[in-house]
């Protein structure tokens, strides 16, 4: 599928979900809302920034032990750098609860 749509998709996700425990850190989109949804309470990678990837992770583990919530990273073909789940998988985090986001063209549909 064209990538531009599927950015353009990803894009328009994370802008309808906006919980008001946010925060921006160096290219990270940080969601810390206690709830139900992983996307309100998940990291989303998407700039590279300029910290390393260590003091970004120091830093938001704060944030998240300060909210009473684990540390959850949303990784998507989007995420920044392309190294982002491997900087993970390094330090042992582990994957759960895959994500499938559909789309379809309405204008076939009538």
């Amino acid at each position: 599928m064209n990538q531009t749509l599927l950015a353009s998709v990803e894009d328009a996700s994370l802008n309808a979900s906006a919980p008001p425990q946010q925060l921006w850190l160096d290219g990270w989109l940080v969601r810390f809302c206690p709830g139900k949804a992983k996307r309100a309470r998940s990291i989303n990678a998407v700039a590279p920034g300029r910290l390393p990837f260590a003091e970004k992770l120091r830093r938001v583990k704060l944030v998240y032990r300060d909210a009473g919530l684990p540390v959850v990273a949303r990784i998507t073909p989007f995420s920044q750098p392309a190294a982002f789940d491997a900087e993970w998988e390094a330090l042992d985090y582990q994957r759960f609860d895959a994500t499938h986001v559909m789309v379809a063209d309405l204008k076939s549909i009538s």
